[in-house]
């Protein structure tokens, strides 16, 4: 596959066409074929029909090799590096061609369980039962989970499993794994989480929740509280908050806060703590008074806790912005205010990025797409709303995103393994551009494909950038139509698009 991948790019060279979709056009499929040693089938009707040829057009896209724009495709000049992780990119994003986004991260997580079984060398006609009863008896996890939701929901089959594991090279003409298989599975057994210890102490606890993503840091959270009085694990948990450093103090108040409204008596207890009174001041009002804004006071010393904690210097400037900017670190009486400050001011404000988004409505013909122009820094809950901008949408349903391996949706409405949007930056997402969804409306299912297309950086970096539609095609459908509404889509109209962002960015 990867031997595939490499050809297909020094095919394309310095540029091949590509259709709106971001395939290869049907005339050039023989040529493609070709060299990479294949023949090409008689009769085609898209390139992303073609199995051979579109899972390293995949492959290649994720790991860099090419670059997919607006209606051509060129190569990189790039090699994948050496290691696993090119290796387990390109699989998890042929994966996800295949067994649509939603259901990629259960696919993926069933090929490492797959190579975890074979590893163990099973008589070839036990395999799916080996499988099956390995995810009924393994411990919990999110892995585990998507994996078993994967194989109970036939979301990829065992044996179709295997042979696209065959297709990488882990697996052997007789399921048995191959050298690169038994790499791979000893790899991801080292990395995977290790148990948690009952002894393990509070502000141990916390230090290890750093840097982990949101579910994950539930696995862990919820080993951690099993057989535990949960009252006297919190207040441990809010002891420990207290004299750790930032960031594994904001990790213990998203633990707390995690545990809802039952946790009110140790949130008032709190008040009483210097390093923790903000945050429960904050805590408290989401219950008590939704919506009401904290003080100004508290507000400077939140910015300069939570930039503290993202331990990133660019993230921290970007975290800093949205509070109000420097002058906000410079009037916080949080302990560390000066120490952020000079360390923001001798690294300079980071460059200003323009991501061109294409956001195309998947499965609808005749096609439906925008073209937008956002900051690199714009959290997910706001690109939501630029996307409801550009479509004409009301927010009137749930929605989520999901790139890679990671969903992020709305924390209010508690969706099972999403991480909070509002806590993730377009640029931290897709660091590197590439594509992401965006499902809007869960009964209708929505789906979008966004590509970066394009990233541009702006010569001044204390530049605000205008979010603005660019272009499109397409009218967008009108959500929970009736026929008496009249049309049942809404024209696209760039003018009327860019008028609607103009009022939310206004707004806000």
């Amino acid at each position: 596959m990867m031997r595939r991948a490499v050809a297909l790019a020094a095919w394309v060279g310095d540029g091949r066409p590509v259709t709106a979709t971001g395939v290869l056009k049907p005339v050039d499929i023989p040529g493609a074929m070709a060299a990479m040693g294949l023949a090409a089938p008689a009769r085609v009707r898209t390139a992303a029909d073609v199995e051979a040829l579109h899972r390293p057009w995949v492959a290649a896209q994720a790991v860099g090799l090419v670059e997919v724009g607006l209606g051509r495709v060129k190569a990189t000049g790039g090699t994948p590096a050496n290691g696993l992780e090119p290796w387990w990119t390109a699989l998890a994003a042929v994966l996800r061609a295949e067994s649509h986004d939603r259901q990629a991260e259960g696919a993926s997580a069933l090929c490492r369980m797959l190579l975890a079984v074979l590893a163990g060398e099973p008589p070839l006609d036990d395999i799916e039962d080996l499988v099956n009863e390995r995810l009924h008896n393994a411990a919990g996890g999110w892995l585990i989970g998507a994996a078993y939701q994967a194989f109970r929901r036939g979301v990829m089959p065992v044996d179709a499993a295997a042979e696209l594991l065959g297709e990488f090279g882990a697996v052997d003409d007789e399921q048995r794994l191959t050298a690169l298989g038994r790499w791979a599975d000893e790899r991801f057994a080292a990395a995977a989480p290790q148990p948690v210890p009952a002894d393990l102490a509070a502000a141990d606890l916390l230090n290890r929740l750093v840097g982990l993503a949101e579910r994950e840091a539930w696995d862990v959270v919820r080993q951690w509280l099993a057989g535990r009085d949960v009252q006297q694990a919190v207040a441990e948990v809010l002891s420990a908050a207290e004299q750790a450093r930032p960031a594994a103090r904001v990790a213990g108040i998203d633990l707390v806060g995690g545990l809802g409204a039952a946790m009110r008596p140790l949130w008032r207890s709190a008040l009483k703590r210097p390093m923790l009174a903000p945050h429960a001041r904050a805590a408290l009002a989401s219950w008590d008074a939704p919506g009401r804004a904290a003080s100004e006071a508290d507000q400077c010393w939140l910015a300069v806790e939570y930039a503290l904690a993202v331990e990133d210097l660019e993230e921290a400037w970007h975290l800093v912005d949205d509070f109000g900017g420097p002058r906000v670190v410079d009037a916080s009486t949080h302990p560390d205010a000066a120490a952020l400050l000079e360390a923001l001011n001798t690294a300079g404000r980071p460059p200003c990025r323009v991501y061109q988004l294409k956001v195309v409505l998947s499965n609808v013909r005749p096609p439906v797409w925008r073209r937008l122009r956002v900051p690199a820094a714009l959290p997910l809950d706001a690109l939501h709303y630029v996307i409801q901008a550009a479509f004409g949408w009301h927010d009137d349903h749930l929605h989520l995103f999901e790139a890679g391996r990671q969903r992020y949706a709305d924390v209010d409405f508690k969706f099972d393994e999403c991480d909070d949007e509002s806590g993730a930056r377009l640029a931290k997402v897709l660091p590197n551009g590439g594509t992401m969804t965006y499902v809007y409306d869960m009964g209708d299912w929505w789906e979008h494909r966004i590509t970066v297309e394009r990233v541009d950086e702006l010569d001044d970096p204390a530049v605000d950038v205008v979010i603005v539609c660019v272009g499109g095609r397409g009218d967008a459908p009108v959500e929970d139509w009736n026929p008496e509404d009249g049309p049942n889509t809404r024209p696209f109209d760039v003018d009327a698009i860019n008028h609607r962002l103009t009022a939310l960015f206004d707004g806000l």
